[in-house]
C-alpha cells in the first residue's frame, strides 16, 4: 500500500460506501502515470444510492464496468492508464478492460472463484492484447479481501462453493474475520467504517 496510497484510500472509501449501501464492497479506479484518478466506480448491484456510478441496480453494475464507463471521452484511447481494483476482475470486467485501451491492472485481492486474470495467459485474444496484471499484497490485500469477504458473508448463501475457495486462498485472513464476526466486533447487519475495520485487522 506504499505506492499509490491516495488511490487505495479512495478505493477503500468507495468499497465501504458500496457495502454500507447494500451492494458488494468492491471498488475500482483508473489513474494516470502520476497517480491522478481519471475515473472511478464501485459495485452497485443492489442499491440505488446517488454515487459516482451511472450503471446501477443491474447485473453489470460492477466496479470496473462503472470505472470504465466513467472515463472521460478524451482519455478513452490512452494506453498509459492503469486500472486499480480491490478484487480480481470477473470475466465480464476483464473482457471490458480488453475492449478498452487500458493495458495494466493492479489488483487488491484475488478472487479464486470468479477472478479471471488467469485467462490473460490462456485465451489467444486476451494474450494478444498485452495486458499486464499485478497483485499488490500486504496491507492493501488484507483490507480489500476483508471488504470482499464481509460482502460475501452477507450476500451469498453459506454453503456456496466460493467460501471453500476463498478460505483456501486466504486462510489466515478468513480466520481472523470469522473470529471478529463471531465475537460481534464486526457485524454483517449494520454499517462499517473504514478506520474501524483497519483497527480491527491490526
Amino acid at each position: 500500500m506504499t505506492e499509490s496510497v491516495g488511490i487505495w484510500n479512495e478505493l477503500v472509501r468507495l468499497a465501504v460506501e458500496g457495502y454500507n449501501a447494500g451492494s458488494l464492497g468492491i471498488a475500482a479506479a483508473i489513474a494516470d502515470q502520476d497517480g491522478a484518478i481519471m475515473a472511478k466506480g464501485r459495485n452497485q448491484l443492489s442499491d440505488s444510492l446517488d454515487s459516482c456510478n451511472k450503471i446501477k441496480m443491474t447485473s453489470i453494475a460492477h466496479a470496473e464496468m462503472n470505472a470504465l464507463n466513467n472515463l472521460p471521452p478524451e482519455r478513452q484511447h490512452d494506453r498509459s492508464l492503469t486500472l486499480f481494483t480491490t478484487v480480481e476482475p470477473c470475466p465480464m470486467c476483464l473482457g471490458a478492460v480488453a475492449m478498452s485501451s487500458i493495458r495494466k491492472i493492479v489488483i487488491g485481492s484475488a478472487d479464486p472463484y470468479a477472478g479471471s486474470i488467469r485467462l490473460l495467459a490462456k485465451d489467444d485474444y486476451l494474450t494478444k492484447k498485452g495486458i499486464s496484471a499485478v497483485f499488490v499484497g500486504g496491507r492493501a490485500e488484507e483490507i480489500c479481501y476483508a471488504l470482499h469477504y464481509l460482502s460475501l458473508r452477507r450476500y451469498v448463501r453459506p454453503n456456496h462453493v466460493i467460501f471453500d475457495q476463498v478460505r483456501s486462498r486466504y486462510p489466515a485472513y478468513t480466520k481472523k474475520l470469522d473470529e471478529l464476526i463471531d465475537s460481534q466486533q464486526l457485524t454483517l447487519d449494520g454499517p462499517i467504517e473504514a478506520l474501524q475495520l483497519m483497527k480491527l485487522l491490526d
